[in-house]
C-alpha cells in the first residue's frame, strides 16, 4: 500500500494554498484525490492547460537510461500511458523516434496535447485507460510509464487497477520489449506489483537523483526516484535469451 509520503509529488503543481503553512511549505493533508478519476485530470488539465509539466523526473535524467533501451532502433513502437502534458514524448521524436503513441485518461489534456504537437504529424494522442489497453498482443517494442503506476496507487481499487495496468502492458510487450516505469516509490514498494503471476521478464532498476525542492523538505524524506526497467523474455519458460541484432 502507498504511503501518505509517497504521494507528495502528486501535489508538486497544486495551487490550492491549504497544502501550504504559514512558513510556505508543503504539508501533507488528511485526504489525497483519486488520481485514477478522468474527471479529477480533466478539471486539472482545464485549469493547466497551456502548461506542460514532467512528474518527477525531466528528460534529460532519464534520457541516459531511455535511449539505449531502444538500441538505436528508430522505428521502435513505443507507447507512453498516462502521457499527461509531459515532453517527454516530444523529446523522443526529436531524438528520431516517430512512432510514439500516447495515451491518457483525460480527453481535456490528449485534445490539448493534440493541437499543441500537431507538427509532429507521425506521433498520436488518444484517449484510453492505461488498465484497459485497445491495442492487440506484441504490438510495441517499448512502453513508457512516467508517474502513472504512483497516480494509480492513489485511486480507489488501486491494486487492482495497478494489476491491471501491468498485464496490459505485458500483453501488449512484443518479446524483448522494455517496460520503463519512473517512479517515486522505493523497490520495496513497488517490485512486487512487477512479479504477478504469468510476467516472464526481467526486472532491473536504478535510481535518478531528485532535483531538490525547498518546500518540500519537511515530507520528501528521499533524495531519488526510481526508473524500473522490465524486459519481456522471448522464452516465456523463464531465461531472457540474446536480443536479436
Amino acid at each position: 500500500m502507498a504511503t501518505r509520503n509517497s504521494h507528495v509529488n502528486a501535489y508538486r503543481k497544486s495551487k490550492d494554498l491549504k497544502f501550504l503553512n504559514e512558513n510556505n511549505e508543503f504539508v501533507l493533508p488528511d485526504e489525497f484525490p483519486d488520481y485514477g478519476s478522468a474527471a479529477y485530470w480533466n478539471a486539472r488539465y482545464r485549469e493547466e492547460q497551456t502548461d506542460s509539466y514532467d512528474w518527477l523526473q525531466p528528460w534529460e535524467t532519464i534520457k541516459p537510461i531511455v535511449l539505449p533501451r531502444l538500441y538505436d532502433n528508430t522505428d521502435a513502437e513505443i507507447l507512453v500511458v498516462g502521457c499527461g502534458n509531459s515532453l517527454l514524448s516530444t523529446e523522443l521524436y526529436k531524438e528520431g523516434y516517430h512512432n510514439i503513441t500516447n495515451i491518457d485518461i483525460s480527453d481535456v489534456v490528449i485534445t490539448e496535447m493534440a493541437k499543441r504537437f500537431s507538427v509532429c504529424d507521425e506521433m498520436e494522442f488518444t484517449v484510453m485507460d492505461a488498465t484497459e489497453l485497445e491495442y492487440p498482443e506484441e504490438c510495441f517494442d517499448c512502453v513508457i510509464d512516467k508517474g502513472t503506476m504512483d497516480s494509480l496507487l492513489c485511486s480507489k481499487d488501486s491494486f487492482f487497477r495497478v494489476s491491471q495496468m501491468v498485464q496490459q502492458i505485458y500483453r501488449t510487450l512484443k518479446p524483448g520489449g522494455v517496460y520503463m516505469m519512473v517512479s517515486h516509490g522505493h523497490p520495496e514498494t513497488r517490485i512486487g506489483y512487477l512479479k504477478l503471476k504469468d510476467l516472464v521478464w526481467t526486472i532491473e532498476h536504478a535510481s535518478v537523483a531528485k532535483i531538490p525542492l525547498e518546500e518540500f523538505k519537511n515530507v520528501d524524506e528521499s533524495n531519488c526516484h526510481y526508473v524500473y526497467l522490465c524486459t519481456k523474455n522471448f522464452n516465456p519458460k523463464g531465461g531472457i535469451e540474446n536480443r536479436p541484432q
